[in-house]
């Protein structure tokens, strides 16, 4: 069993002539959660989002070991400075694994964005492998004017498995109380986790959540008709969009182009747009 935790934490510089950049004022790693300061990424909407007021630190997780296995206890604490701008990804993919002794693995995730702050949180996809026992815990504190993207992306066994159990709970809160509260539950401990009201049998499944409070009633809802997608205004300037397919190549087109969508204000999909959109 192994018990770990990280930490980081960003902070705004530069307030005299030129752009705000942001400063990573704390990174610390516990292992298997490496966390590294990674190069500026190629621009995405994503990129072109998060740095809409300020240059993005850019931190990407790594796994320094296979897992999490069965036992392990693992923290992530980030906290995002006023007006500062951070994006976060991963390096690879999370395979839950069982544990030689049976035991539940866990990570919770604690999440601060100041005020003014943009955060994305870009984890790669978690892959719940038979016999794994399971539970994320992800929250998130937003103070006002605070912006966030946040993907979440889950595969249901390995190729020709069932999947392990698996439980993940998302919820984000402004100062005016409970945004958003989900929590979605598969495996064989969860009855009816692949009917057809939640998942309906795909092997994939996908969140994305938008919270901007300038994009508030801009009508992005019925962009999206796609039977296997859905997108649910929460109110603030806060969307969830979510996603079921076949395989996890479809899974990550309908998020990315979801994403582009919603974060340049452009409803239609890529391909009606015109080229160079």
């Amino acid at each position: 069993m192994t018990v770990a935790s990280a930490r980081l934490a960003t902070e705004l510089t530069g307030h005299g002539p030129g752009r705000p950049r942001t400063r990573i004022s704390v990174l610390r790693s516990g292992w298997p959660l490496m966390l590294r300061t990674t190069l500026p990424l190629a621009a995405t909407p994503v990129t072109a989002w998060v740095c809409r007021t300020a240059d993005a630190a850019r931190v990407h997780l790594a796994a320094g070991a296979a897992g999490p296995l069965g036992g392990d206890r693992l923290r992530l604490e980030v906290r995002v400075g006023p007006g500062s701008a951070l994006v976060l990804g991963e390096i690879a993919a999370t395979l839950l694994l069982p544990g030689t002794y049976g035991g539940r693995s866990r990570l919770d995730v604690r999440v601060h964005v100041g005020a003014g702050g943009a955060l994305a949180w870009l984890p790669e996809l978690v892959i719940a492998a038979r016999g794994c026992r399971h539970t994320t815990d992800t929250r998130v504190v937003l103070e006002p004017g605070a912006r966030l993207v946040l993907r979440e992306e889950v595969l249901f066994g390995r190729y020709g498995e069932p999947c392990g159990g698996y439980r993940q709970r998302v919820r984000v809160e402004t100062g005016q109380g409970p945004l958003y509260d989900q929590e979605l539950a598969a495996g064989p401990t969860a009855p009816g986790w692949d009917g057809p009201a939640v998942t309906a049998g795909r092997p994939a499944a996908g969140t994305l959540l938008v919270v901007d409070p300038a994009a508030a009633g801009d009508g992005a809802a019925d962009a999206f008709r796609d039977p296997d997608t859905a997108l649910m205004e929460l109110g603030g300037g806060a969307r969830l969009l979510s996603a079921l397919a076949p395989d996890t190549a479809t899974l990550r087109r309908r998020i990315d182009d979801a994403s582009a969508r919603l974060l340049t204000g452009t409803h239609e999909p890529a391909a009606l747009r015109p080229a160079g959109v």
